[in-house]
């Protein structure tokens, strides 16, 4: 396989599928790798998608991905750092980030408006 994917990130494996040609028009539009390297890793149950744990976009790229192949009639697992999650501890992840976000915009903000009333 000339595409490796690391160890502590989001990753995706099909387990099963009854269409890999289905499966990798669905892979190709969060992963932008060829199909014939999709197809090998599909054959050989390895990681077909992964995007960084510290992305937020990429986090909600993969519950997407997910949930497109699982509507499609896909057996999919989802990994974090090599280890089975289920979908409802992604989509937890992705609110931690969210909240994280919005700490950190408030925090942003008090500061900048303490230093605004600083200036005065």
């Amino acid at each position: 396989m000339d595409f490796e994917f690391s160890p502590g990130n989001i990753s995706i494996k099909i387990i099963s599928t009854p269409s890999i040609a289905k499966a990798i028009s669905i892979i190709r539009k969060y992963n932008p790798i060829s199909m014939s390297v999709i197809k090998s890793a599909i054959e050989s149950q390895e990681y077909v998608l992964e995007h960084s744990v510290l992305s937020t976009p990429g986090i909600r790229a993969a519950r997407k991905c997910y949930d497109e192949l699982v509507k499609a009639g896909n057996e999919v697992e989802i990994y974090e750092r090599d280890r089975l999650i289920s979908r409802e501890i992604l989509s937890n992840l992705i609110s931690s980030h969210r909240l994280t976000e919005r700490e950190v915009r408030a925090q942003v903000d008090a500061e900048v408006e303490t230093q605004g009333s600083d200036d005065d």
